[in-house]
């Protein structure tokens, strides 16, 4: 345990105030790490810096660990997921509180460097971090509170695991992703999708209201700005501050999950295409407490479906993809939170590529390049290529109004990925993911989440963001005006 320190009296701040991916896709990440396993058993020391006024602010190692690379600590918080992506910043800023943000925002200003925020740190192309200049890493922020209504306020390094193991005592509920490591800030800022969003909505849609600060070090809360809150329900990661605190609005927690699990062996391009269309004829059906998936792994396909709901009838509306299967596994009235631990994801760091493959109407999308696609899968082993069902409260016209996530009416996203072990095998499965990424936009494919970037989507303002880029840009100027937190696919000024 660390010793008890006097702390210093802090000088007043001017304005201080207060992926469902179920197989392939998730994690470990390392800066789950404790506080007291952070400190590396450095000595606590003050540091100081000065705000916009000229004021002065004093932080100590309570509010923020400010690393460099020849820091013990360093390596373990510039770990990526991804073993492809590699970056040095300058400064790792492990924060711990809001002084701590400041501190780091303020010391990046002095010193003319470029800003990436870092909470789970899942972004599939290292957004998240960058080279020569400051990390602010807000993944020890993991206080969850309650508040009146069962509303709850979460701390920016929250994880989904976390999230649920703070909730479903309770017996309530966030909408989010599935991958137990992905943070919630991400997630969120995003959009945020998984079992429960076509009931709910996306995760961001449950948000009611944050705190940030800015790039002038200042602390900002949505109930001054719906303008801001509207940014940040899709189009925040990293474009206009450093969040620090979520409030949401929770539900009831469903007491039981069940899930179906249906294998396909030896897949052909016939069995492709009527598997597929069956799976998108049956998906348009299934009510809103169900989720589907449809995973192509080689000539392996893999359908999940799942609801936490007693439907009358279910077994019957999904019959026509359990005639077609090789095996059906059912897992029926399964304890929720014991079912959720399920589909916590593997562990990393792992050489991989991931991206959105598009977000579609229906199959007509996926079956006008169903030859090359199904060719592109099957012939090169570590593709795997997901569809998941989006439609429900997300295509909710309030939600649409209020949030910048531009894609509801699209009721289906694709996902591309590939994994690898030995080096020598990336160059081939990134060929062959980037012809398959090809396929699609030729295919006029042109909608992507923001949650599953590529730094090759050509358009990326309106494929993330639609018609709403130039909004966004606004709301950049504003909070963010000399572009201080820059990363290749950032908000432009």
């Amino acid at each position: 345990m660390s010793k008890t320190y006097t702390k210093r009296e802090f000088l007043k701040m001017m304005g201080l105030g207060l992926a469902f991916l179920p197989f392939m896709s998730c994690f470990n990440h390392s800066s789950s790490n404790t506080e007291q396993e952070a400190d590396g058993g450095q000595q606590k020391k003050d540091q100081r810096a000065e705000d916009n006024s000229g004021d002065e602010l004093k932080v100590s190692d309570e509010d923020i660990l400010l690393l460099t690379r020849d820091d013990q600590r360093y390596a373990d918080f510039n770990m990526a997921f991804n073993k492809r992506i590699k970056h040095l910043p300058k400064y790792i800023a492990v924060c711990r509180t809001e002084k701590g943000v400041q501190y780091a925002i303020q010391k990046a200003k002095a010193e003319k460097l470029k800003v990436a925020v870092k909470s789970g740190g899942h972004s599939f192309e290292g957004f998240s971090s960058n080279d020569g200049g400051m990390v602010i890493n807000v993944s020890l922020m993991k206080k969850i509170s309650w508040l009146e209504n069962d509303e709850v306020l979460m701390g920016p390094g929250c994880l989904l695991q976390e999230v649920q193991a703070g909730l479903f005592p309770r017996k309530r509920l966030l909408p989010s992703g599935s991958c137990g490591t992905v943070g919630i800030a991400g997630l969120t800022l995003g959009g945020g999708y998984g079992f429960f969003s076509r009931k709910y909505g996306l995760t961001c849609d449950s948000l009611l209201e944050l705190t940030m600060v800015g790039a002038d070090g200042r602390v900002y809360t949505t109930k001054d700005d719906k303008e801001l809150l509207w940014a940040c329900k899709g189009g925040g990661n990293g474009n206009f501050g450093v969040v620090t605190s979520f409030r949401f609005k929770t539900y009831d927690m469903p007491p039981t999950f069940d899930s179906y699990v249906l294998k396909f062996r030896n897949m052909n391009v016939e069995r492709f295409e009527s598997s597929l269309s069956t799976w998108f004829d049956v998906s348009e059906k299934i009510p809103e407490e169900a989720f589907a998936a449809y995973v192509l792994n080689g000539k392996t396909l893999t359908i999940l479906i799942t609801t936490y709901k007693s439907i009358p009838g279910f077994d019957q509306l999904i019959a026509p993809l359990t005639v077609l299967a090789d095996s059906t596994s059912p897992t029926l009235n399964a304890d929720l939170p014991k079912a959720m631990k399920r589909y916590y994801g593997r562990k990393g760091p792992l050489y991989f590529k991931n991206a959105s493959a598009g977000l579609y109407r229906g199959k007509a999308d996926i079956l006008q390049v169903k030859e090359a696609l199904f060719g592109l899968v099957a012939g090169n082993p570590g593709i795997v290529f997901q569809v998941n069902t989006l439609g429900g409260k997300i295509a909710d016209g309030t939600f649409e109004g209020t949030s910048c996530y531009p894609h509801r009416q699209l009721a289906y996203l694709g996902e591309l990925q590939a994994y690898w072990e030995l080096e020598s095998k990336e160059a081939g499965l990134v060929k062959a993911f980037e012809d398959i990424q090809t396929l699609f936009r030729n295919g006029g494919i042109e909608a992507h989440y923001r949650n599953y970037p590529d730094i090759n989507f050509k358009d990326w303002e309106k494929a993330y963001y639609g018609d709403n880029y130039g909004r966004l840009q606004e709301v950049k100027r504003k909070y963010d005006k000399d572009d201080l937190f820059h990363y290749p696919q950032s908000i432009r000024v």
